[in-house]
């Protein structure tokens, strides 16, 4: 069957072939990416990003340092563009130390002769960026502002997938206020309290942390000099993320009763703590802007897929953000599904079917689980408790710092991802 007569069938049993529920970054990258390889694609959004920006604009509060990875993915979706023209900040080094026994380690992106180790781009401003991009595509269409009551497997498809894995399946969305709609694929991208996570009965895994992280911008005496610098302290992680001379975002992560409190200091006494959380390491902090703060849970979706579903970024997983890795996963999670459904879809195969979304939840579950875990593996080798630990992190950070060949292995790790990585994440 020739690909056009196949889309042109796909296309008529259905709405939609895909509808993607979640405007985020990680939603509308991959409605963007499927659009791009000629998918009919709905996007299901509460409300639209302001696309429309000014470098007036004040910084926000929630920023993410995009890996090259994620770079490469935004790049080649076509949206990269657009965030180089509102606003970025690439850093060059990450220096990590703790307040205890003063233990250091730097990693500088010249150790493996990169020109920087990422960016830091606040949320919107990616966002912003791939809307744009999408509303270019003639294969998208937009849904404001509505929900999905009920989902299910269309009763005829569903007669057809009890017998066979490699079926195409119809999923009709009962939305609140636009009626039905059928689709092959809906794949849920609507963050941790997934909508489309609990109507599918998709099982949760759950840790809480019992921290929290307080976040927002902070202007210091002294630069940042393109640096991102952490500190562990005995209540938790410290971190400057550099995004503007002598401007940072900052991530504070404390014990959850403390949240209230952090929240509730006036800008002058919210400084000074800052200031002291840091070890003064930027010097005095001499302005605030605004800052929020939100409880840290890991969570696990038992499953990542259904015939004809599937469930990317936040809807799928948390991790600890201490190295801000979630919307890198995320992005990585989109450019895989991506891959799978257009490679199925190349070969005249069903694209929703189960055999093909099983090949997207290989590939990409045991590589975040492994992420949770190794994130959790350093919050807790460096808790600030005196004891084996202590010892034990006395003797490695000075070790580690000088054994080149690790370090170099660490960094392009952090950078560019684990292998095999999907090709929207590779330069093309």
């Amino acid at each position: 069957m020739e690909n056009a007569e196949y889309k042109a069938k796909a296309s008529a049993e259905v709405d939609y072939e895909v509808v993607v529920v979640g405007g985020g970054m990680v939603g509308a990258a991959t409605a963007l990416g499927l659009a791009q390889e000629g998918l009919k694609v709905l996007l299901l959004e509460k409300a639209p990003p302001i696309t429309e920006w000014s470098h007036a604009m004040p910084y926000q509060t929630r920023v993410s340092a995009l890996t090259r990875a994620s770079e490469n993915i935004l790049r080649n979706l076509g949206s990269w563009q657009g965030i180089e023209a509102r606003r970025s900040h690439p850093f060059v080094a990450m220096h990590i130390w703790e307040s205890l026994g003063g233990e250091e380690i730097q990693l500088t992106a010249a150790e493996v002769g990169a020109p920087n180790l990422g960016y830091v781009v606040e949320n919107v401003v990616t966002q912003a960026a791939l809307w744009e991009t999408c509303e270019k595509n003639e294969y998208i269409e937009f849904l404001l502002g509505d929900e999905i009551k009920e989902l299910k497997l269309n009763e005829n498809s569903l007669k057809k997938c009890q017998n066979s894995q490699s079926c195409q399946p119809i999923i009709s969305l009962d939305m609140k206020q636009n009626g039905t709609l059928t689709t092959h694929l809906l794949v849920g991208a609507d963050g941790a309290f997934s909508q489309v996570r609990s109507l599918a009965h998709i099982g949760l895994d759950t840790h809480d942390y019992q921290q929290c992280a307080v976040v927002g911008c902070v202007k210091t005496e002294a630069s940042h000099q393109d640096v991102c610098w952490q500190r562990y302290t005995p209540e938790g992680p410290f971190a400057f993320l550099a995004m503007d001379e002598n401007v940072s975002s900052i991530a504070w992560y404390l014990p959850l009763e403390k949240m209230q409190w952090a929240l509730s200091l006036s800008d002058e006494a919210f400084a000074q703590a800052v200031t002291e959380a840091s070890g003064r390491r930027l010097g005095q902090v001499v302005e605030v802007a605004e800052r929020t703060a939100f409880p840290l849970v890991r969570r696990h979706a038992q499953r990542y897929i259904q015939p004809g579903l599937a469930l990317v970024g936040d809807a799928a997983h948390t991790i600890h953000p201490q190295a801000g890795q979630g919307v890198n996963l995320g992005l990585l999670d989109a450019a895989a599904l991506i891959e799978v459904v257009t490679d199925a879809k190349a070969h005249q195969r069903p694209f929703a079917s189960y055999d093909t979304l099983r090949k997207y939840e290989r590939w990409r579950k045991g590589d975040n689980v492994i992420v949770q875990r190794s994130m959790e593996f350093f919050d807790g080798l460096f808790r600030q408790q005196p004891g084996l630990r202590s010892q034990l992190r006395h003797q490695l950070m000075p070790a580690l710092n000088r054994l080149q060949p690790i370090k170099q292995w660490l960094i392009r790790e952090a950078l560019y991802g684990r292998e095999p990585l999907p090709k929207l994440a590779k330069i093309q």
